[in-house]
């Protein structure tokens, strides 16, 4: 007689990979129809029989087997989200596509991606994160440090930024709370940038903000503490090595020592015992003294009342500075409401309210960083009484920061955005949009004179003279108004969908200004209290306004061909009469070759194949000032018969046929998806801009300024490879791999025969930005070289740089100065590796660039550059017996031979950084839901932690030109804390 197997109950909660509990998740026995689904809270419980194995189904995650008779009876089960997320909707123009039936390029960013990475603005966390995107950030400055974001290179020498779309509506990403995000879809091509017409050229981010969802009421914290410290800073040298690097400086330039050894020797006795007369002040810990805290909180709420749902999320963000007047407080208030009135009329309701504040010395940061990196130890940075030493010309960075003012601005916003949406039948939609919003931006600048003492104890100097405040005010409203309608009908196998819609947009700025000087009484910092004797007061107002008609069609036929077309008419108020309007219009198809009858045998295999090919032309009016094409008036004052009467003056010529700039781009993309949980897209594109705006010389008689004409054309041609792998290993540990690569490569086509001047140029044949400087050839090891050489600047010794003769003459001038290298970056890529086993979770996150090239000059790398100081690294250089030193023989005011613009200080900016990792532990649900909660996560994580370069010591590779006068790049150490009730 058979043994009858015995019923087995089995109870637990299926949580996704950050430990938050699903819903809807299918669970059936493996063979058989049965099962069940979890409730809202992901708990589940049925019976089987000991030998069973249950399925763990759910769209959107990998699919897990887990047998009865070797699993507890109280099971945990986690869920791995699958790179098979064909199914998964995408926010595109004005609407949402299926991934599997997108034709043009389009990343999609769920939230996951972004919620790891403490940082202050959305726009950094988007680096290394996608494809194609590239992603600079040149500064760690509370409120300063956001992300310059371009995709698909520069196409412009004018205005190159991305579009940002929040919730349909243009706005500022970086005043958004990261917790709010729920996607950022990032339109590449033209074909699904085209619907944005004359504003999409430089590509489009469409950021989607997160909404209620389900019936139960939920209150969510996310919060974290971090430290920042600099990711590197120029090691100096002290005052003794100050003092005699000096005197050979000195003697190597043919000038008498500054310092005898006597003198050395006794400022080495007297350092310590009379720091005043005999200072050695670091000048780096005197300046750098802030806390460096910062503290990020968000709470939300969420629920529903029949047929309202809600959303509404409170923010507050604290960034203290490496310095103790550098900080960004921001404040956020979103709240997200959906009306459903009836089956057929729904609303949304969305408002932002937003206050932050920037401070900053009031000389500014610049400022700051550039004395304190260039003046030397031996002078006086603090008395042993307190009052501030005379630094260098009374210019004191440590006085700057603690006694010198303040530079503070306030932003307050406030965004609303209505859309009441209308659908008489299945098929049909109607939306109308209202999305006004409004900036106020007030300024707050106050420099105070600070005096300075010699160690003797007697006044050095007062920096600056006098006293000074200044107060601005901005104010700005911009309205969004839209209307369209949406038709999606089936026929058989063939499916249509169809949108049309105009919108006007229209934006109103203005500001104001007021100055005084001379206070008093410098602790009352109000602009009344300044003297009148030299007020001053400006104002200006602009506007501009747009109007559009768009439209788009989608057609699928049998989910294997698939073709969209989109068309936008643009009207600007930007350009003059005959030139205002533009049409951009773009084409692209699909082939998904795995849905085809001779593919069936690799179905288990293959789950998607698709090519993708698409055209169209896009749009650029960010030309700087809103009327370039008219002849403006100058106002201002001028003294006539001892009297001062108002003016106007014709100083600009017009342009009245200036027009858009206008980019053509071509894309061919593949999208696999192997085994269900490997997928990987690959593109390749090529891109046009025509009709650059540039200043073309004009004849001196005109006695105008040069207007802008239609003249510049650019190029950028690229590819980019996306690779994404979900995977589990056992019933407990999961994985994830997601890495990505791009190139573009960027050249000026044409700029009518213009050439600019400076080190970072735009010449055609090259990238944009290029750098312009003569070639070095290491350096001269003897006088018979240099005499055998042609003529270089200065008086030559062996030791000094040595350059090539490009036109094979007899001197070095500026007939040699050649392009030596890019600062645009190439090869960018990113890697994510994350894993989860149990309750505790892991993520990497390794961003970096293969080529690029950054070059530092002045103060920042030349020894004694200007009368500067030097470097440890310094130390390595030039002599007999150090021929291949890293720096030329030391000089001083030596006539700048070897400070000249040379590839000499130019180097590799390619970098590979840990940007993120994170360590997280979510609590057990046997152990948090007697306190009512349904999810609790601890982590501790770390941004910037590990950098790989071969850039100049001292100094970040991602600010990879400039004089060191920047604000580094920080470091942050985070502990955090997630809270799901």
């Amino acid at each position: 007689m058979a043994q009858t197997k015995m019923p087995v109950k089995i109870e637990g909660q299926v949580l996704d990979d950050k430990g938050v509990p699903l819903s809807g998740v299918n669970i059936t026995i493996k063979g058989a129809s049965s099962g069940v689904a979890t409730d809202r809270d992901g708990n589940f419980s049925l019976e089987t029989t000991e030998n069973a194995t249950l399925v763990f189904s759910s769209i959107g995650y990998v699919t897990r087997e887990i047998a009865v008779k070797n699993a507890t009876k109280n099971l945990s089960i986690k869920l791995q989200p699958a790179s098979n997320t064909l199914n998964d909707v995408v926010v595109v123009g004005y609407g949402t596509q299926r991934k599997v039936n997108l034709t043009g390029s389009v990343e999609s960013i769920n939230s996951a991606r972004l919620a790891d990475r403490p940082v202050t603005q959305l726009s950094a966390a988007l680096q290394g994160i996608a494809p194609g995107v590239t992603v600079t950030t040149t500064t760690g400055a509370p409120g300063s440090d956001a992300g310059t974001i371009r995709i698909r290179g520069i196409g412009t020498l004018n205005n190159a930024s991305a579009l940002v779309l929040i919730d349909g509506i243009e706005g500022n990403m970086n005043e958004l709370d990261p917790n709010m995000i729920e996607s950022i879809s990032v339109l590449k091509d033209a074909a699904s940038s085209a619907i944005y017409g004359s504003r999409a050229a430089n590509g489009v981010l469409l950021v989607t903000t997160k909404r209620a969802k389900g019936e139960k009421l939920t209150i969510t914290y996310n919060g974290y503490m971090g430290k920042q410290q600099a990711t590197n800073l120029p090691d100096k040298v002290d005052a003794l090595d100050h003092m005699r690097l000096l005197n050979l400086a000195y003697k190597n330039t043919g000038l008498t020592p500054v310092f005898t050894d006597a003198q050395i020797e006794k400022y080495s006795q007297e350092m310590l015992n009379n720091p005043d007369l005999y200072p050695n002040t670091d000048w780096q810990k005197e300046v750098l003294t802030g806390s460096g805290m910062m503290q990020n909180h968000s709470v939300g709420i969420s629920g529903s009342s029949g047929k309202l749902r809600f959303l509404t999320s409170l923010g507050y963000l604290k960034q203290d500075g490496i310095i103790k007047t550098s900080s960004y407080e921001r404040y956020t208030l979103r709240n997200n409401a959906d009306v459903k009135f009836s089956d057929k009329v729904s609303m949304k309701m969305d408002l932002q309210l937003i206050n932050r504040t920037t401070t900053q010395p009031g000389r500014g940061l610049e400022n700051v960083f550039s004395q304190m990196n260039r003046i030397p130890a031996i002078q006086l940075g603090r008395l042993t009484n307190g009052k501030w030493g005379e630094g260098w010309n009374g210019n004191n960075p440590i006085a700057m920061v603690e006694d010198g003012g303040f530079n503070k601005e306030n932003t307050l916003s406030l965004q609303g955005n209505l859309q009441l949406s209308y659908r008489p039948v299945d098929w049909l939609t109607a939306e109308l949009v209202a999305a006004p919003r409004f900036v106020n931006v007030y300024g707050d600048k106050f420099i105070k004179a600070v005096t300075t003492y010699t160690g003797a104890g007697s006044i050095a100097f007062t920096q600056p003279a006098k006293t000074e405040k200044t107060n601005t005010n901005e104010r700005s409203w911009y309205g969004n108004y839209r209307a369209s309608f949406t038709a999606d009908k089936v026929f058989g196998e063939h499916s249509v969908k169809w949108l049309l819609g105009a919108s006007k947009e229209t934006s109103h700025y203005s500001d104001f200004s007021a100055f005084r000087d001379n206070y008093l009484f410098p602790d009352y910092t109000v602009i009344e209290a300044g003297d009148k004797s030299n007020q001053q007061t400006t104002g200006s107002a602009t506007e501009w306004a747009l109007q559009s008609f768009f439209s788009r069609i989608n057609y699928d036929y049998k989910g294997k061909y698939l073709f969209e077309a989109n068309g936008r008419y643009d009207g600007t108020s930007r350009f003059g009469k005959g030139h205002k309007w533009g049409f951009f219009p773009s084409f692209s198809a699909g082939w998904r070759i795995s849905e085809e009858a001779f593919m069936d045998n690799l179905r288990g295999v293959l789950t998607n194949l698709k090519f993708r090919a698409s055209w169209g032309q896009l749009g650029n009016q960010l030309i700087g000032n809103n009327y370039n094409f008219a002849s403006n008036i100058s106002l201002g004052s001028y003294a006539i018969n001892n009297r001062v009467v108002s003016i106007g003056a014709l100083t600009d010529m017009n342009n009245a046929l200036m027009t858009w700039e206008s980019t053509d781009m071509t894309n061919v993309g593949v999208d696999v998806t192997l085994f269900n949980n490997l997928s990987i897209t690959a593109d390749w594109y090529r891109k046009i801009t025509n009709d650059i705006l540039l200043i073309l010389d004009i004849p001196l008689y005109i006695g105008l300024n040069a207007p802008y004409q239609n003249a510049g054309k650019v190029s950028n041609v690229g590819w980019e490879l996306g690779i994404n792998y979900n995977g589990h290993a056992g019933k407990d540990f999961t994985y994830g791999i997601n890495f990505n690569i791009s190139d573009v490569k960027n050249k000026v086509l044409d700029l009518k025969g213009i050439s600019t001047t400076g080190l970072r140029q735009n010449r055609e044949g090259y990238s944009i930005g290029s750098i312009y400087a003569l070639e070095a050839d290491g350096y001269f090891q003897s006088q018979d070289e240099i005499n055998d050489h042609p003529a270089q600047v200065g008086v030559l010794a062996p030791g000094d740089i040595r350059y090539v003769n490009q036109n094979k003459d007899n001197i070095i001038n500026n007939e040699d100065y050649k392009i030596i290298g890019g600062t645009i970056p190439r090869y960018t890529y990113g890697l994510n590796l994350n894993a989860a086993y149990k309750g505790f979770s892991f993520n990497a996150f390794l961003q970096g660039v293969g080529k690029a090239n950054g070059y530092l000059y002045s103060y920042a790398i030349q020894p004694f550059y200007s009368g500067g100081t030097a470097h440890e690294q310094h130390k390595d250089y030039w002599t007999a017996e150090n021929p291949n030193a890293l720096f030329p023989r030391l000089t001083y005011n030596d006539g700048g031979n070897n400070y000249l613009p040379s590839s000499f200080w130019m180097k590799n900016a390619a970098y590979l950084r840990l940007k993120n990792i994170q360590l997280g532990y979510t609590l057990p649900i046997s152990l948090i839901s007697k306190w009512g909660m349904n999810a609790v996560k601890v982590y501790v994580g770390g941004q910037n932690l590990l950098t790989r370069d071969k850039f100049w010591k001292g100094y970040d590779v991602e600010t990879p030109v400039g004089t060191g006068n920047a604000y580094p790049q920080v470091k942050v150490y985070t502990v955090g804390l997630d809270i799901k009730f």
